[in-house]
Formats: structure tokens, C-alpha cells, sequence
């Protein structure tokens, strides 16, 4: 046996009432999948900056009876029970809490969830996540938004239960929640 197979073996395993109280108790925001607590790291200045523009625009642009939200909301996928905090999400009706938080902190149904992608996280954000998001019943959009030049891609469920896809460089993007997004305005004057 190899020392790797020993300590992946060894790795302590969490329950998802034990990842709560550890957030809870840290107060720092963590992911968690498959028994694994894994801290968030805090963005950049652009990030940020593109988050706070994503979640002016959904408030501005949303439909009556969806309500935006931003990066420290939880959503969590009943399907695989992982846990994390989009960078923008949105839902579209009545709000489903997680029946395993007595908090109610966790969201279960989002119709929109954005992320704004960095070196770090992209290919998380592209691959094991978007597996994971694309088991929430509830989501028809899933945006990705590049943090060094202009480019926002969608992800929309069609009524067949596939996938399009759009990829914009330029000018607007309208999402089914009602929102516009101006890619002009989303870069502009953006902190490096």
C-alpha cells in the first residue's frame, strides 16, 4: 500500500450536520461535498467587483416573484448533497429551504446561478460543479462570467432537459429571470 492510498484512506469524513456546525462556528463560508469541508477563498478586487455588478443587475432586471441573491447565499443540491455559495443566484417562486439545515440558511431550488470564473476556480466551476448544478430540478440558467475580458456564457434548460449554450463578447445578454446584462457596463472601469 502507498503512503497516498493510506492517507486518502485515513481522511476524516464529515456528516453534513458537522459541516454546519463547523460553519457555524467558524464563521467563514465553506463548500462541502461527499464529507469533505473545503474553505472558500475571497476574490480579487475584480471579482468583486463583477460579482456586485452580476447582483445589481439580476435585482434590477428580475421578474415579479424572483428574488437575487448574492455570494453568501447557500445552495445546496439535494441530489448529491453538496453545499456552496455561487457568486449570484436567483429564485423564481416560493424559496425551498434544505430539510436538513435547521437554519434554513440553504437554499434547494435556485432558477439562476452565476459564477464569476478565476484561474483558481474555473475549472471546478466548468466541470465538477456544473455536473453537480445541473441535478437541481429548478435550474434553467447557468452563467459563467470570465473575470479578464469581456465574455459571459449561459447555460439554458430547454423544455427537453437538454442544454443550450451561449457565448457573448459583446454588447447585451437577456436572461430568462428578466435580467439584461450589458457587458459594456459590467467592464467598464473594472479595478485590475
Amino acid at each position: 500500500m502507498t503512503s497516498s492510498g493510506a492517507a486518502r484512506r485515513s481522511r476524516h469524513r464529515y456528516t453534513y450536520a458537522e459541516y454546519l456546525a463547523y460553519e457555524r462556528d467558524s464563521g467563514l463560508k465553506h463548500e462541502f461535498e461527499d464529507g469533505e469541508i473545503v474553505a472558500m477563498a475571497g476574490g480579487s478586487r475584480r471579482h468583486n467587483a463583477l460579482a456586485s455588478r452580476l447582483s445589481a443587475a439580476l435585482e434590477a432586471g428580475r421578474k415579479s416573484g424572483c428574488v437575487a441573491f448574492q455570494s453568501d447565499q447557500k445552495v445546496r443540491v439535494l441530489a448529491t448533497g453538496k453545499a456552496t455559495y455561487p457568486d449570484a443566484s436567483m429564485v423564481c417562486g416560493p424559496i425551498e429551504g434544505d430539510p436538513s439545515d435547521p437554519t434554513g440558511a440553504a437554499i434547494t431550488n435556485p432558477s439562476l446561478l452565476v459564477e464569476v470564473l478565476s484561474a483558481s476556480t474555473e475549472e471546478e466551476d466548468r466541470g465538477n460543479k456544473w455536473q453537480h448544478y445541473q441535478l437541481i430540478p429548478a435550474l434553467t440558467e447557468y452563467v459563467l462570467v470570465s473575470q479578464t475580458h469581456p465574455r459571459v456564457e449561459c447555460f439554458t434548460r430547454l423544455p427537453s432537459g437538454n442544454w443550450e449554450y451561449r457565448d457573448v463578447t459583446s454588447g447585451t445578454l437577456t436572461l430568462a429571470s428578466g435580467a439584461t446584462l450589458d457587458l459594456d457596463a459590467l467592464y467598464a472601469e473594472l479595478p485590475e
